[in-house]
């Protein structure tokens, strides 16, 4: 994995963000990560066959890593949907109390605020506070 951003790795994917100059002397290896050229590579060739290798060989790579990027997205979104859903069943359950209801909730997102608890469950800030002072 590199340390590119997403938005970078989209970027330089693209074969058209990529040119290799020569300034007169030797060929300098240009990139486009940011909509803005940059030296890619810290030192010069001799010739243009290795640069443009280069090009050739990390675009591929850089691409292989953005689809997995997307689809470890996707993945995280869907896990996210199922609790969001697991959530809603939590709290239509009749026969659970309240405190039952925001442990369950809280071990399936323990980042959720009390907001959010207090907004599904139809109950205040204060009770979601209370309870959840009661669990630990």
């Amino acid at each position: 994995m590199t340390s590119w951003t997403t938005d970078e790795l989209n970027n330089l994917k693209e074969i058209t963000n990529h040119k290799v100059v020569y300034d007169g002397y030797e060929f300098v290896w240009m990139s486009r990560p940011n909509n803005k050229w940059l030296r890619h590579y810290v030192s010069n060739f001799e010739d243009y066959n290795k640069p443009m290798s280069w090009i050739h060989h990390h675009t591929y790579n850089w691409g292989v890593e953005y689809r997995a990027r997307q689809a470890k997205y996707l993945e995280d979104m869907r896990k996210s949907l199922d609790v969001d859903i697991k959530i809603q069943q939590i709290s239509k359950e009749a026969k659970v109390k309240t405190k039952e209801k925001i442990s369950e909730i809280l071990k399936l997102k323990p980042s959720i605020s009390n907001k959010d608890i207090a907004s599904v469950l139809g109950i205040t800030i204060k009770s979601v506070e209370y309870h959840k002072s009661n669990i630990i």
